[in-house]
């Protein structure tokens, strides 16, 4: 098939919507697709770039940055991202192939209009990856105070499922935040589970533990965004609760809105056992997991969406169990504990979760075969070709 991916963040950028973004772009592009990739570029020079390779064409659009911003900005520059896009293509004339199906990433909400332009030119159906349920969780955690901003954003987040085809979201409590008909339309919505490819490059790297604070410790590792949808401050305070415990240390790598607050706040309080350290290439993340005993998830409490990072898979891959601390009712506490994979819980207390920090840590030391038996876990449920596959049957339907 010929397929169109529109999507806000991709390679080089090294968040975990890019990162599996690009794992299902290769995996389509392996099966013999031929693949266009559409994505806005806030450092591109020229309004547009092509780069191609083999069955690929990455198209980057010049835009304004949409991360390490206000709130505001990146809501105006994604709100205009569609209409730049759509502009260039056409005073620039812009060949497409023809296209037998579109897929669009969501988060953002605003690629209505890029959509209905792809589907005109194309004929074709759109399979929309939703993977937040956005605005609804950013008005959860309050992020979102103002009732008219809320349903003028939940309009966007309306109108993008309308025009879309089939809806996949990554987790089956997600199915009740999408009306089943949106102006008298039906809407088709089905799980689509998250995904992950690892990455191992053997020669690399970037991060020696036996060279830091955490040597000679089972390491719980935190790789990804710090922000607000974390509720990162109690996982602070637990590492505070368990400096006496000199078996367990905390690294957490990455980027967000509270990194360095979060940073500074560990320092200021004389947390001596957590390492913070900035995002490390994709390529990287498996031999740093291979010093680590433990994956962490942390989502804040005031959610009511469900979410299945995609840390969360990563750590599968590599064979590490995971600690979870996340909202009441998120279908992830049923798929770690149903299946032995660590401990998940949405009950927010410090002595509880001491407790089942060092049992986990402790049954860590006498587990046989059990990086095996996450890796499978990890194929099984959460792989690429799976995901590729469901989508390619859809769209042909």
């Amino acid at each position: 098939m010929k397929l169109a991916i529109i999507c806000v963040f991709y390679p080089p950028l090294n968040s975990s919507a890019a990162i599996q973004i690009n794992h299902l772009v290769e995996e389509l592009a392996s099966q013999g697709n031929t693949i266009e990739v559409i994505t806005p570029d806030s450092l591109a020079k020229k309004d547009f770039v092509i780069e191609e390779k083999k069955n690929i064409k990455i198209m980057r659009f010049k835009n304004g940055k949409m991360t390490d911003i206000s709130l505001f900005k990146r809501a105006v520059n994604e709100f205009i991202m569609p209409y730049r896009i759509i502009f260039t293509i056409m005073r620039n004339s812009i060949k497409f192939q023809e296209n037998d199906g579109i897929i669009c990433w969501s988060p953002s909400i605003f690629f209505t209009p890029l959509i209905i332009y792809l589907k005109i030119i194309n004929k074709c159906k759109c399979y929309l990856i939703l993977r937040d349920i956005f605005p609804k969780w950013a008005k959860d955690l309050k992020i979102i105070k103002n009732e008219l901003i809320y349903q003028i954003f939940n309009l966007f987040f309306l109108l993008q499922c309308y025009v879309s085809d089939i809806i996949g979201v990554q987790s089956k409590g997600n199915t009740k935040f999408i009306p089943n008909r949106i102006f008298f339309k039906k809407n088709k919505i089905e799980i689509l589970n998250n995904w992950y490819s690892p990455n191992f490059d053997s020669k690399r790297n970037d991060i020696n533990l036996s060279k830091t604070i955490l040597k000679n410790k089972k390491v719980f590792v935190h790789a990804g965004n710090i922000g607000f949808a974390q509720g990162f401050e109690i996982l602070l305070d637990l590492a505070k609760e368990i400096q006496n415990n000199k078996e367990i240390g905390f690294l957490f790598i990455g980027r967000g809105y509270k990194f360095e607050s979060m940073n500074n706040m560990a320092k200021k309080n004389g947390i001596n056992n957590v390492l913070f350290h900035e995002e490390i290439d994709n390529s990287s993340i498996m031999n740093l997991y291979a010093q680590c005993s433990c994956g962490i998830v942390m989502l804040d409490k005031r959610h009511k969406t469900h979410n299945i990072p995609g840390k969360f898979l990563s750590y599968l891959h590599a064979g590490l169990p995971t600690f979870a601390l996340v909202n009441p009712s998120n279908d992830l506490i049923s798929i770690i504990n149903n299946n032995d994979l660590g401990f998940a819980t949405s009950i927010f207390d410090i002595k509880l979760l001491q407790e089942q920090i060092i049992n986990l840590a402790e049954k860590i030391n006498f587990e046989t075969n059990s990086k095996e038996r996450y890796k499978k876990v990890a194929k099984d449920l959460f792989g690429v070709k799976n995901a590729a596959n469901q989508i390619l049957i859809k769209l042909k339907k």
